[in-house]
């Protein structure tokens, strides 16, 4: 039990809102995180058992389903283990038999504003908090696809779809040679739409992780609200190194589509290849050569630009002239 000072009802749906955003959510991580947090949420599916009658085990069952499926979206637990929680921190009551549930205490920097507060209230904040949030985050998927590119016209039999998506991962490499980064660019697609964009930044950003994939993939992934993009196929202009396939595979990437090899740190072939490692437990489908002629051009001329640079002092002469990145 915490010894916080009493909770009002907006506080309340405030912060129940404020977790009903996020995804997946374990108990465990709430209790190591905010015990607050867990007992809120606890004290929020206890109040979804009536509070004048017991309930037998099927109609706890039903009660913590329906919680789950409302209040309780975000976490990532079923009506099984979540009962558990609930009987063995005090918020729900078993009979000694084990035949019978009902409420439980609650803490008592939660039991002044519960009696105000009822299941129908509490399953409505949680969904116009994920409304809300979906609004958003489609919001913001419109207005880059309002600002991308293009494509040009062609014959419906004509188009490759993987073409397509390559050339506006074309389009943010350019976007990293403006702000003389290596031009190198990815865009993570999910459903046939272009959920997320990165371009090269590690010398803007300070960052040595700043590759295109991985910038494309943390937005497509704080877009989601899931680490995991399992769904998700990478398009990049440049075959990625080990540190990029990694983070895919840790990412569990369904497919990756890349455009020039790297043959000096290249890790879907050109030096190692990842991604047939049998030894690895998750294995992305790749292809690799799409506009590759493109992309291997966009680096050339970059680099071109860069020892005329060196030549007329305008960039050091320490200056690394032939990192891809």
């Amino acid at each position: 039990m915490t010894t916080d000072a009493a909770i009002s009802v907006p506080a309340w749906l405030e912060r129940l809102a404020q977790l009903a955003v996020r995804q997946g959510v374990h108990l465990s991580t709430l209790q190591q995180k905010d015990g607050r947090d867990l007992e809120l949420v606890f004290a929020t599916a206890t109040l979804f058992f009536p509070a004048d009658r017991l309930l037998d085990e099927r109609g706890a069952n039903a009660v913590l389903k329906h919680f789950l499926s409302t209040a309780g979206a975000m976490l990532d637990t079923d009506h099984v283990e979540l009962r558990r929680w609930l009987v063995d921190t005090g918020f729900v009551r078993r009979s000694d038999f084990g035949s019978d549930y009902r409420r439980g205490a609650l803490p008592a920097w939660l039991e002044q504003a519960a009696p105000a507060l009822d299941p129908l209230q509490l399953a409505e904040t949680v969904q116009q908090a994920r409304d809300a949030r979906d609004a958003q985050r489609e919001a913001k998927r419109q207005a880059w696809l309002a600002r991308q590119i293009e494509v040009t016209e062609q014959p419906a039999q004509a188009i490759d779809a993987d073409e397509t998506f390559m050339r506006l991962a074309l389009d943010q490499a350019h976007n990293a040679w403006a702000l003389a980064e290596v031009p190198v660019g990815a865009v993570v697609v999910k459903d046939g739409e272009v959920i997320a964009t990165g371009f090269n930044q590690p010398i803007g950003n300070s960052d040595p992780t700043a590759h295109a994939e991985i910038q494309a993939m943390r937005a497509a992934a704080e877009l989601l609200g899931n680490y995991r993009l399992s769904h998700c196929t990478v398009y990049v202009t440049l075959e990625p190194c080990a540190m990029c396939a990694g983070a895919m595979q840790h990412a569990r990437i369904r497919r990756l589509v890349f455009g020039a090899s790297d043959p000096k740190t290249g890790a879907c072939g050109s030096i190692v290849d990842l991604f047939a490692e049998p030894k690895l437990n998750h294995h992305t489908t790749v292809r690799g050569g799409v506009l590759g002629e493109e992309s291997g051009q966009l680096l050339s001329k970059f680099f071109s630009e860069r020892r005329e640079l060196k030549r007329a002092g305008s960039l050091p002469a320490d200056e690394d002239d032939d990192a891809a990145r």
